[in-house]
């Protein structure tokens, strides 16, 4: 625009030549010679215009760049990865079964993403196969083949408030598990949605709803349930819970061990009940609801951390085979270089006190009706390292024609990253 204008300033003026064609002689020399060196002071400008605004489509250009990288820079800020491996020697030694042994590899990746002032996503994907609900070990062999990668975690939570939380999705879980209890596999992730109440101590709530099964033809199975607890500054946690199991009862689930050590019956397809050499399906017996009763006690001794704790469950829609406790200590805490643990762990229960979905797949084969003890000690030879041995003494089928001792040896090396 004022490179245009100049030109026109400068046409204008030469026009007016022919006017003073009949001034004297050294009058149109030197008007002449003025407006030669006007012509190129305009054009100078006219350069120094373009120069000028090549510089600030460069500059706005660069603004740009560097507004696209502070926000490419503060989304990045906002996603924490983080994962984990462990390589896994395992034995097997089961009454009536020839010795196991086999190697086991782990593998975890995940990240966190702050999605908004109040929003958080989560997503982990791990070994393991679709049937594996409560494992994420792959176990090594099949010559060679390629080891699954599943889906492990995937929610989001909306926190309104600093002491209340609502998640949704497969998520880890919701409800308060004391020391190490075996009630609950720590690889088992629920599916649904799950609301907290807490503070750093004092009274806390956690409520949920989880679907189980999905036909699409029938009723969903699926768990509710309602935890109420008390966090002292002193070191001491309880917590009592209730979990209501629906639409299980004469219906039959597809996992990994199921039924897991729970009564059922033989079925057909619809679990209408069939004699046994023409069943194609094991049913549910029974319902499930079920009273969860946990204490914590954290201290130390000298140095050592030390950690007490009892929990229970017990089955109220039942009368036999109803109920289940968990005891253990653990002295020390792998955590730094250098440091470690020792825990001991007694457990007992019944077949149907708890839900063989949940129940730990590692003690007394997976299953309920199973009691035992658990010898665990972990130490950290460097930071992000892990070595671990665990030692399982226990009975399965515990006071039925079944009942076998099994016993199980784990040698873990575990990193994260």
């Amino acid at each position: 625009m004022h490179s245009l204008t100049l030109r026109a300033v400068t046409v204008a003026l030469v026009g007016l030549c022919p006017l003073v064609a009949g001034a004297a002689a050294d009058d149109t020399a030197a008007l002449r010679s003025q407006l030669a060196a006007l012509i190129k002071r305009v054009e100078r400008l006219e350069q120094q215009l373009a120069e000028a605004e090549s510089t600030n489509e460069r500059q706005t250009d660069q603004l740009a760049q560097a507004s696209v990288a502070a926000r490419a820079a503060s989304w990045a800020e906002k996603i924490r990865f983080a994962g984990d491996f462990r390589y896994r020697h395992e034995l097997i030694d089961e009454d009536g079964r020839q010795e196991r042994q086999r190697q086991r590899i782990r593998a975890r990746f995940g990240l966190t993403a702050q999605v908004g002032e109040s929003l958080t996503a989560g997503l982990r994907i791990a070994t393991g196969g679709v049937s594996e609900n409560r494992s994420t070990n792959a176990t090594l062999g099949d010559a060679n083949a390629r080891k699954d990668l599943e889906l492990d975690l995937g929610y989001l939570t909306w926190k309104p408030r600093d002491d209340l939380s609502l998640t949704l999705g497969k998520q880890v879980y919701p409800w308060f598990r004391p020391g190490s209890s075996f009630l609950y596999d720590s690889d088992s992730n629920p599916e649904g949605m799950a609301l907290a109440w807490s503070g750093s101590s004092g009274a806390f709530a956690n409520a949920w709803g989880f679907w189980l099964s999905e036909s699409g033809s029938a009723a969903e199975g699926n768990v509710s349930g309602l935890q109420v607890g008390w966090r002292g500054r002193s070191g001491l946690t309880v917590a009592a819970s209730f979990h209501d199991y629906a639409a299980l009862q004469g219906r039959s689930l597809a996992f990994s061990g199921y039924p897991a050590g729970n009564s059922t019956y033989a079925g057909d397809r619809l679990c209408a009940p069939v004699a046994t050499d023409v069943a194609v399906a094991r049913c549910y017996s029974d319902d499930y609801e079920i009273l969860g009763l946990a204490v914590q006690y954290e201290a130390s001794v000298g140095e050592w951390p030390l950690q007490l704790w009892a929990d229970s469950v017990q089955n109220l829609a039942v009368e036999r085979l109803d109920s289940g406790f968990n005891l253990g200590a653990r002295l020390g805490r792998a955590s730094s270089p250098g440091s470690w643990e020792l825990a001991l762990v007694y457990q007992d229960v019944e077949a149907d006190a708890q839900w063989g979905g949940f129940i730990d797949s590692d003690f007394a084969g997976g299953d309920t009706q199973g009691r035992g003890w658990r010898l665990q000690g972990g130490w950290v030879p460097t930071r992000n390292a892990l070595l671990q041995f665990t030692w399982i003494d226990s009975t399965r089928a515990v006071d039925l024609p079944a009942q076998r001792d099994y016993q199980r040896l784990q040698l873990d090396f575990s990193m994260k990253f």
